[in-house]
């Protein structure tokens, strides 16, 4: 590892002397002879057609291009007013300084008898706020996607996962000829389509739809202006892999386009830790309902990401989308999906609780297993009825079911380790249930200018009903006089829930930079919770337990009209206003007919702030406030004692929390080098916050209820940047995070004040050739917690990863990769400080002339040390949790990938 960054270091010395290039001259204005500011000097590399250098003429007319590689370029000198002036240069160590003295340009037009005209085309210029890249002017290899492509571009970066950066920014979305294409993913297109058929790649900046409230966010978009010969083909693949005795992984992808029809259909089983797509699978073939499904004990369902995968899964789905466009006016799409998951996972926790003048330990050892089906419908339709206004309209119905069951052994030791109580719990539970949800949206633009009207209204419909029983059993020691005792509950569940939603916005321009948007927002929730809890008499669940039985109606109602005021020039932009919002909360307890009703109103402004520097860096301010309303497991009052360790319990006094945001953000960006810096700043500012108020009995257990509390704050800072050097062979990317968070809690009656902070600092360091990628890189995470209630809480702890992947493409077609990374866990309890390397390599050799067929042997978690550890700091407790996942394993893998382009296709790993 030394040597490698020795040698790093020795190349980043050895280029800052090596021998540059330097171009200069004086610019004349063709008539008057005089000096000609604002002319534009451009330096293009011959080889590769790739901008190395610009610059703009000064007061006497004068440039330099400095600091140049030495190479063989063309010099292009030109001004909107005349033509354009050509030198072609041929540096070397003995000739690289050149002055071209007095340039004239010639005159705009001249009188020919016959001319033939050869195209010149910038390769990166701006179009207004468009970042515009000429798809042409960069060089790549044969058979070459898109995303081979971007990779050449200047300030762009793809990542192994495929995600895309601009200027240090995310892309949000990846557009093809301004339409999606097969969904919201950017590395379908980006990874399927050939870089000979895109003939521009445009960037810019569009208004977020589904910021938060009070926000002016902007998303980066990417979009591919594709050449006409490109817009219709198929691409897919088809993979299998297994180790021929206990782990397998399949998948089929195929997906047909002819301009604006798109067909997709997909397919994947595995019992891997891959029990999904990979990230740029996800959303891949249609929207956003490509993720992993979980279902909460109360039939509540909730999508999660495919990263830090624990337990032993099994997974299959398969699904469908269909886009099309009818006529000019209608564009539709349909998807279905199947999902069918199921996890097991086996769990050790140590948790240490802190009093005010005592503490204890629990240690835990689990068992779960869960089982997951559901089938997920989508449709879209817009319509665009006049030139000026569009209907959209979007219908969406989940339905789904699962089936868990948990074993949990719990101990319960003094500060001392001696064994007061051992615990036994059991938890089945299964549940089904749909969501039905609709959204439509009007659209209407007027001849005047920033004129703008948008009605929207989405509606929700959402059952479940669950049933499972709950076994506990306690034995107690160490002098204890308490009786053993057991649990043996039946628990029925029924939620429903109905959301309507309207929200109007217009938005009137008073002169070119002043215009003003008023909002309206329309929201009624009703939701009904019916718990049973039936304890077992007489060899049958019959007897009602009144303490964790009850029947909740929650109606939620608030309107909110707001006010704001935009002023906007090339440089700047300023946004400011208020809204008011009046909140009703009703909460019906149907059992014994109690009733509280909350009315609240609030004033929620806001600002934002945005001045660009140049065209490629920017500052950025925002405040805003919003309230976000308890929900009805917080409010219900009656006991949920799935876990009998831990009871919760409603809080019908609940009140909406209020929220103070702050952000500021700067980016600046070099185009021609590539280098970026980015950093943001966040602090929020909550009152009525949601907190816990916790009381332990003697042998350990808790009841909790959420409260309000007021003066909780907390704040975060990232910073980033993007260093390339030596022509961006080799690349620094540091970074670094921090959070400090201040909240308070109480515990039998006492508050707990706490203050956590936690510091991350990391460093990447990547070298990529056309045959070698290397990468190597390291953070270290440092977290403190202060708590007022004992100090004896007060443990610090760190973690460090240090990782580092090689790619290696040789002869006959073979390519060799690795990669691995060390955890270094410390501070942490005894027996939960593990250190561990996931080692993983992959040898594999391409067929056919396109190499589209693909055998590999991979090796994964080859040194057996896998594991899933984690510490969490909640309130007055420290825990700690160790999680068995798949190790060591070894896959024969083969891949068959097809394209109508009959091209070479990357791999959809990053590989």
């Amino acid at each position: 590892m030394r040597k490698v960054l020795f040698v790093l270091c020795f190349l980043v010395t050895l280029s800052s002397f090596a021998q540059k290039m330097s171009i200069s001259g004086t610019v004349q204005d063709t008539i008057a002879k005089v000096p000609l500011k604002n002319a534009v000097a451009m330096a293009v590399r011959i080889k590769d057609s790739v901008l190395v250098s610009f610059a703009r003429t000064d007061a006497n007319g004068r440039f330099e291009l400095k600091g140049l590689k030495i190479d063989t370029v063309q010099v292009i000198v030109s001004n909107p007013a005349f033509g354009d002036q050509y030198y072609y240069v041929f540096g070397s160590q003995a000739n690289h300084e050149f002055d071209f003295g007095k340039i004239i340009l010639p005159p705009k037009t001249q009188q020919l008898n016959e001319v033939v005209i050869y195209a010149f085309k910038d390769p990166v210029y701006y179009k207004g706020d468009t970042l515009v890249y000429s798809a042409d002017s960069f060089k790549v290899k044969p058979n070459a996607t898109v995303e081979d492509l971007l990779k050449k571009l200047p300030g762009i970066k793809v990542d192994a996962q495929g995600k895309i950066t601009s200027q240090g920014k995310e892309i949000s979305q990846v557009l093809v000829d301004g339409d999606e294409f097969f969904g919201s993913d950017p590395t379908v297109a980006t990874r399927n389509l050939a870089a000979t058929g895109v003939e521009s790649v445009q960037v810019y900046e569009k208004k977020d739809e589904n910021a938060t409230e009070g926000g002016t966010e902007t998303v980066q978009v990417m979009n591919l202006k594709l050449k006409d010969e490109a817009k219709k083909g198929y691409f897919g693949k088809i993979s299998g892999a297994s180790d021929f005795q206990k782990y397998h992984e399949g998948e089929i992808l195929a997906n047909r386009f002819n301009k604006q029809q798109k067909v997709s259909f997909f397919a994947l089983g595995s019992n891997t830790p891959r029990s999904s797509f990979d990230w740029g699978d996800v959303y891949k073939y249609g929207l956003d309902n490509e993720m992993n499904m979980m279902t909460n004990d109360e039939g509540d369902t909730y999508w999660y990401g495919n990263s830090g995968a624990q337990g032993v899964p099994q997974s299959f789905k398969s699904g469908f989308y269909y886009a099309d466009r009818l006529g000019k006016k209608t564009k539709l799409n349909l998807n279905y999906t199947y999902n069918n998951n199921s996890l097991n996972a086996n769990s050790a926790t140590r948790s240490q609780y802190f009093l005010s003048d005592t503490s204890y330990v629990t240690e835990n050892e689990s068992f779960s297993s869960q089982k997951t089906e559901s089938h997920t419908v989508n449709f879209g339709i817009v319509q665009t009825i006049d030139s000026l206004t569009d209907l959209e309209i979007r219908p969406k119905l989940v339905i789904n079911s699962t089936n868990t069951k948990s074993i949990t052994d719990n101990l319960f030791k003094t500060s001392t380790d001696s064994l007061t109580r051992e615990n036994e719990v059991e938890n089945t539970n299964k549940a089904k249930g749909f969501d039905l949800s609709a959204n439509a949206k009007l659209t209407k633009r007027f001849k005047k200018k920033d004129r703008f009207l948008l009605l929207n209204y989405s509606f929700n419909q959402k059952e479940d009903d669950a049933e499972g029983v709950l076994k506990s059993y306690n034995t107690y020691y160490s002098g204890f006089i308490l009786p053993n005792d057991t649990v043996n509950q039946k628990k029925e569940n029924r939620s429903d829930r109905q959301v309507h939603n309207a929200k109007l916005t217009f938005t009137e321009p008073l002169t070119k930079k002043i215009k003003v948007e008023l909002e309206y927002v329309f929201n009624y929730n009703n939701s009904l919770q019916n718990k049973k809890a039936l304890n077992f008499f007489n060899g049958e669940y019959s007897v009602n337990d009144s303490v964790f039985s009850n029947n909740f109606e929650n109606m939620q109602l608030f309107n909110r009209a707001g006010l704001k005021f935009i002023y906007e020039t090339k440089k700047i932009r300023f946004a400011i206003g208020s809204r008011a919002q009046q909140t009703e909360l009703n909460s019906h307890n149907l059992i014994s007919e109690g009733k509280v009703k909350y009315t609240g109103s609030a004033i929620l402004p806001f600002l934002s702030y945005m001045y660009r520097f140049s065209e490629n860096s920017r500052y950025n301010f925002a405040y805003y406030t919003f309230a976000n309303q308890p929900t009805i497991n917080q409010l219900q009052p009656v006991q949920d004692n799935t876990n009998p360790n831990r009871v919760i319990v409603g809080n019908t006094a609940l009140k909406p929390s209020y929220n103070n945001h702050f952000e500021m953000s700067y980016n600046v960006y070099k185009p021609i080098s590539g280098r970026y810096v980015w950093a943001n700043v966040n602090f929020d500012l909550v009152n009525n916050a949601f907190a816990n108020s916790s009381n332990f009995d003697s042998i350990g257990r808790t009841v909790s209820q959420t409260i309000n509390v007021d003066g909780n704050y907390n704040g975060n800072f990232y910073m980033g940047a993007g260093l390339p050097v030596l022509g961006g062979l080799i690349k620094f990317d540091p970074n670094a995070y921090g959070n400090y968070n201040n909240y308070s809690n109480f515990v039998n009656g006492v508050e707990n004040k706490t203050q956590a902070s936690s510091l991350n600092v990391g460093l990447d360091i990547s070298l990529q050739t056309d045959s070698i990628e290397f990468s190597i890189g390291g953070n270290y995470n440092w977290n403190q917690t202060q708590s007022s209630l004992n100090p004896n809480s007060n443990k610090p702890y760190s973690s460090q990863f240090l990782s580092a992947s090689f790619r290696w493409i040789l002869p006959l077609k073979f390519v060799l990769e690795t990669d691995a990374q060390y955890t270094i866990n410390s501070q942490r309890t005894q027996g939960y400080n593990i250190n561990y390397v996931i080692w993983n390599a992959k040898l594999s050799k391409a067929f056919l002339k396109n190499e589209n067929l693909i055998l590999a042997f991979e090796a994964n978690d080859m040194l057996n040390q896998n594991i899933s550890t984690n510490r969490s700091i909640q309130d007055n407790s420290i825990t700690d949790t160790k999680t068995n996942v798949i190790s060591r394993y070894f896959l024969l893998r083969a891949t068959f990938k097809f394209n109508s382009t009959k091209t070479k296709e990357t791999d959809d790993y990053g590989w």
